[in-house]
């Protein structure tokens, strides 16, 4: 696979289970890949299943071919009891980019632990069923099972047939009529209202896969359980915090408390389960609560529970909570401008904000009927088929997967670079930006409610950035820097199955100067596999993987003097708002307040930092490609035909 290797891991057990399922829905056949020449050098997770794209996917493959391949890989310390652990990796060509191509996407809650549980630390999935399947994995067994009877049926109903089929202890990934019907900003759930984005849901469609439904009881072996055991105390104690948040009206709806995912014990800010006036208990998480949140606010009358259940029936079709967000808008807007209208629309636009509203648009998308046929094909495409008239009224959210404006380069500099080399949004790194601001200026706010003083802001940045000028916003010094931490981080993150709501533990109120531990990670990852790494030897896997994903975009068309780039706004339309930082107030000198409301990106700035960046990543300052000398020192050679 590579050459010159060089101190390998030692991946023949601990943390490993050692096979991935290889699932040809086509002819019918499972088979069975060897885990460790892959985990040697991509750990497992994101690294692997990358790995795996870039063998597996021709660049001229379609994402509705039966030759796209979708990888679902778990991480290394999923389901070993490690604290945050319970995510996995999803890859494969999406629909829903415009052109097709790489794409990833990342959940969490019990499927990934249920799979690693039984057996396996990976599955690909290849071809195209004559019929509607799913398939059914119970502790080292695979097996395609007849889904004719749930082909055309949300998430919600076909939980309820496989844990009747199955038992209550079966955990599924599954896609609803959207994905059935090839909607390409179709989701695939889990039964945890977990959901990855990236149009996978509708390749599940068109390989006629309706889910797949796990049964484990196995437990995957630990090196050192006292150590790890240590190790989850001290994580469990550093991220003791508020998790009271509640964005709805408490008179109406009220936080019941969290809705952890597997073996997690710790303080999640992320999701939670909440309780209506009716006594309906739903769980909830981040982004997809806002869905149709602020128009279900503005109509006087309308019931919170409204907004609540708008996230649920997007994830029981299957439907991306942020397209929604973005074709309501824009619908919106179009009929604000005169260019939309009930009779060409099928709506009735009086009733925005109502729950009769928002069921008829999500439901014409997911079965294709009338206007929602043209918005099925996501609004990217729309707008090439409605023309510059529809396209001009896109907010700048509009982007292929994600969000395209949230936590922007204009505010927090170094998210420019974290959104040029991605293929989507890049929410985890985003996070790790922007959720450290947002408690800083709660804590401006609130005194003592968050343990980021300016101080401790200081102190962690340069800790975890990796340069004492990364915390100033307000230049490009440290910039470039920090963002290669914060992207080999959360490739090695991504590939470990840790959550993007606890890790890194950049602060915590329950150390001496509020400043949390770099080392985590590579300690937890040691306990767990038996190896001796250190910090800088676990992030250069995040770099490897970085490459990996690099060859691969590059061999799809990626070019680097138009692509490497963040989406023109950024240096024409000045922020006004920032989530958790309504002011756009950023630290200054000493205990100076700054504001960066109104600002732009300048052009000359972040060249300056895309300059420094592929300096630092030691690719050739002219084209942007990894240059030899790098690859042979990541032991990836064999990319060299492409870069």
């Amino acid at each position: 696979m590579a050459e010159n290797k060089q101190d390998a891991l030692n991946v023949s057990g601990n943390g490993w289970c050692g096979k991935i399922l290889r699932i040809d829905l086509s002819s019918e056949t499972i088979t069975e890949l060897d885990t460790q020449p892959y985990a040697e050098l991509f750990l497992g997770g994101r690294g692997i299943a990358t790995r795996l794209y870039w063998e597996n996917v021709p660049a001229d493959t379609g994402a509705f071919d039966p030759e796209n391949h979708l990888i679902f890989m778990t991480g290394t310390l999923t389901a070993t009891g490690a604290q945050g652990a319970s995510r996995f990796e999803i890859v494969g060509k999406s629909p829903m980019l415009m052109p097709e191509g790489f794409c990833y996407g990342n959940m969490g809650g019990y499927w990934g632990p249920a799979l690693k549980r039984a057996g396996f630390d990976g599955l690909i999935v290849s071809g195209k069923a004559r019929r509607s399947v799913y398939l059914f994995i119970s502790d080292d067994k695979a097996g395609l099972e007849d889904a004719t009877d749930i082909h055309l049926e949300g998430v919600t109903r076909v939980g309820e047939y496989l844990k009747k089929k199955h038992g209550s202890k079966t955990h599924f990934i599954a896609t609803g009529p959207a994905g059935m019907n090839l909607c390409r900003s179709a989701n695939l759930m889990t039964d945890n209202e977990g959901s990855a984005t990236g149009g996978f849901g509708a390749v599940f469609g068109s390989k006629n896969l309706k889910a797949i439904a796990v049964v484990g009881t196995q437990s995957p072996t630990v090196s050192d359980p006292e150590a790890l055991k240590e190790l989850n105390r001290i994580t469990i104690q550093l991220n003791k915090r508020d998790t009271s948040f509640n964005p709805y009206p408490p008179d109406q709806i009220s936080r019941k408390g969290k809705a952890s995912c597997f073996q997690c014990g710790l303080d999640c800010t992320m999701r939670s389960t909440y309780r209506t006036k009716s006594n309906k208990e739903v769980v909830r998480k981040c982004q997809a609560m806002f869905v149709y949140f602020s128009w279900v606010m503005g109509r006087p009358g309308e019931p919170a529970e409204t907004a609540l259940d708008a996230t649920g029936l997007c994830n029981n079709l299957s439907l991306c909570t942020m397209e929604m967000a973005n074709i309501v808008e824009w619908i919106s807007t179009g009929y604000k401008e005169g260019y939309l209208s009930d009779a060409r629309t099928g709506l009735e636009i009086d009733k925005l904000g109502t729950w009769e509203f928002f069921e008829n648009l999500c439901n014409m998308i997911a079965f294709r009927k009338g206007f929602g046929d043209i918005l099925a094909e996501g609004l990217l495409r729309a707008g090439e088929n409605l023309g510059s008239d529809a396209k001009v009224l896109f907010a700048n959210e509009v982007a292929g997967v994600g969000d395209g404006a949230t936590y922007s380069a204009r505010e927090y500099l170094m998210n420019g670079l974290l959104y040029a080399f991605e293929p989507r949004q890049p929410i985890a790194m985003l996070h790790e930006v922007s959720r450290t601001i947002g408690l800083w200026v709660m804590n401006l706010q609130y005194p003592g409610s968050t343990p980021v003083t300016v101080d401790a802001y200081r102190k962690a940045t340069a800790r975890f950035w990796g340069h004492d000028k990364a915390w100033d916003l307000n230049t490009p010094d440290g910039k470039a820097m920090a963002a290669t931490r914060i992207i080999d981080r959360t490739y090695v993150k991504d590939s470990l199955g840790l959550c993007d709501s606890c890790w890194p533990l950049m602060f915590s109120h329950h150390t001496e100067d509020n400043v949390g531990d770099t080392t985590l990670e590579v300690r937890t990852f040691n306990a767990v596999t038996g190896n001796r790494l250190d910090e800088i030897g676990l992030m250069k896997f995040g770099e490897r993987i970085f490459n990996q994903q690099r060859a691969i975009l590059l061999r799809e068309g990626w070019d680097p003097e138009k692509n490497d780039i963040v989406q023109e706004f950024n240096f024409t339309d000045s922020v006004q708002s920032v989530f958790m930082n309504q002011d756009v107030l950023v630290p200054g000198e000493g205990d100076t307040v700054l504001n960066r409301k109104g600002q732009t990106l300048d052009r000359d700035v972040f060249k300056t930092m895309r300059d420094e960046f592929y300096q630092l990543r030691g690719w050739d300052p002219e084209t942007g490609f990894p240059m030899a000398e790098k690859l042979h020192e990541l032991e990836l050679s064999d990319l060299g035909d492409v870069t």
